[in-house]
């Protein structure tokens, strides 16, 4: 312990010198947001900005705005848009406008560029990312200098959660124009904050933007670092190096509750996670075995050992906090159900203990992150226990976060694993985009997933019942819609399913206005000191 102590002092020490701690430098107000990953890209399209979550959307939310947002309570609010109706069909939306509005290269806000930005995000070729929000869109039209009508192809019940989403950021068609496939590095939007300087992949220094529409930011600069280890995190606000921290280690909240300058956030969140099944491998192609492998983990002791209580277990593929979620299952803890199940599937103990069958022996090979989603690496060890615990021997493969998407985005046959630990966050806040995104049939085996469907599980019940709730305005009526193909999905067993995370953030107690919503990001656009 005592020479983990000295290495996370000198870490924070060389953090110190290296950047420097400029807050209260010539009199200008610095917060300082010290992040588990670091912001690599800022475009709102394309697919770079995926690759290190949730960094890049928290950079965004500062530098950009959207025509709507969301407030803390999840609720839908007017941003650069004032007002909007929808017609009689649900398929056309008008919306009004915010005047008097500029970019930050000095460009003005106005119809032209939110149908540039429109139609740069409907355009799977500039934008292959978040395809289940941007494909309704079927055009976008400016009506006058202040009034656009976008229209859908379908009615389409989650637009505004789309247009709240951080790939809902308007840009600068002027600086898309300018910089091309740089834009990423060169963000330019209507938002409180401003790019300064960007060490890539190390820190992100935005300083105020002094003509944005809004009310004035408190800091005159915001530094969002990169600082992977949680104690180097932790040490950091202690000393007053750090302002905010994010992925505070689950064991490290009580400690920080014990400190009178420090204020614990911690939230349930949307996203859940799951180990997924690779149904290409003929052995997963049974569902008894899927349903099995439910059966055979403990959630309340991982939840209570690994999370120390700060994790739900879930009783749908959807985060009770989600839009559209109500329950449609359980797997309760039965390893006796769990041999059961594998028996009637044909699989026999053989001599060392390991199941078999037709003289092949259940060995898979597990993939996880290391170090990118919230005790990644003791949650598959934990799993790794279980199988053996029911006859099946697994293997860990553990790879760093920047590989991780390629070993998931990719054809059947170039597939390496056979199950791998996934959490999706539905950052729109609707459980139609969540299911979508994870369980709508893939168009075609000779190409990678159409989006997060790496398991290729393919049901047409859930396709025709996925399609008809994007195509449902009404609440009430897409939901119920929303809940039956989540059934299915929950039956099929295409994951074994786990649990929805609490996000838990720490900050300076005497700073205000810190919002961490549930879709995961830490939201500073209106902190104050």
């Amino acid at each position: 312990m005592r020479l983990r102590s000295i290495a996370t002092m000198l870490a924070v020490a060389s953090i110190s010198l290296i950047v420097g701690i400029p807050t209260g430098a010539q009199g200008m107000r610095t917060l300082v947001y010290a992040q588990n990953v670091p912001v690599t890209a800022m475009d709102t399209a394309g697919t770079a900005i995926g690759t290190v979550y949730p960094a890049g959307y928290e950079a965004m939310f500062l530098v950009y705005d959207g025509l709507v947002r969301f407030n803390e309570r999840m609720q839908i609010e007017p941003q650069l848009a004032t007002e909007w109706s929808v017609s009689p069909d649900g398929r056309t939306w008008t919306f009004k406008l915010r005047r008097g509005v500029v970019f930050q290269d000095g460009t003005p806000f106005n119809a032209d560029a939110v149908v540039f930005h429109i139609a740069r995000q409907a355009d799977p070729q500039q934008n292959p990312s978040n395809r289940p929000l941007w494909d309704p869109v079927s055009s976008v039209r400016k009506i006058d200098e202040f009034t656009v009508a976008i229209t859908t192809r379908e009615p389409f019940g989650a637009f505004l959660n789309t247009l709240a989403h951080g790939s809902g950021g308007v840009v600068s068609p002027e600086a898309v124009k300018k910089y091309g496939a740089n834009f990423k590095l060169n963000p330019v939007g209507t938002g409180p904050y401003m790019v300064e300087k960007w060490e890539v992949g190390s820190q992100l220094v935005l300083k105020r933007f002094d003509r944005y529409w809004g009310t004035r930011p408190a800091f005159d600069r915001i530094i969002l670092r990169n600082v992977p280890d949680p104690a180097t995190r932790i040490a950091m606000l202690q000393s007053g190096q750090a302002d905010v921290i994010n992925a505070v280690p689950p064991e490290n909240v009580a400690q920080l509750q014990g400190l009178p300058n420090v204020e614990v956030i911690a939230k349930p969140a949307l996203r859940t996670f799951g180990f997924a099944f690779n149904l290409n491998r003929p052995f997963f192609q049974d569902v008894r075995v899927r349903r099995a492998f439910n059966y055979a983990i403990n959630r309340s002791a991982i939840i209570k050992v690994i999370f120390h209580g700060f994790a739900t277990s879930i009783d749908s593929p959807l985060s009770p906090f989600t839009m559209g979620y109500a329950p449609v299952g359980r797997y309760e803890f039965d390893q006796e159900k769990a041999r059961q199940l594998l028996a009637e599937a044909g699989w026999k103990p053989g001599p060392d203990g390991i199941l078999q069958k037709g003289g092949q022996a259940f060995e898979i090979t597990i993939l996880t992150p290391q170090g990118m989603m919230p005790k990644d690496v003791e949650v598959t060890q934990a799993f790794q226990d279980f199988l053996r615990r029911i006859g099946v021997r697994a293997r860990i493969n553990k790879v760093e976060p920047a590989v991780f998407w390629d070993y998931l985005r990719v054809p059947p046959d170039k597939i390496s694993w056979d199950m791998v630990l996934f959490g999706f966050n539905p950052s729109n806040a609707d459980g139609g985009y969540h299911l979508t995104s994870l369980f709508e049939s893939n168009p075609s085996h000779a190409e990678r997933p159409k989006v997060w469907n790496f398991t290729w599980y393919s049901n047409p019940k859930v396709d025709a019942l996925l399609n008809q709730a994007d195509r449902t305005i009404d609440p009430s009526k897409r939901k119920q819609l929303l809940v039956e193909a989540a059934r299915i999905i929950w039956n099929d067993a295409p994951y074994v399913w786990l649990y929805a995370e609490n996000v838990i953030v720490a900050k300076r107690k005497d700073l205000k206005n810190v919002v961490v919503l549930p879709i995961i990001f830490t939201i500073l656009r209106e902190a104050q000191p």
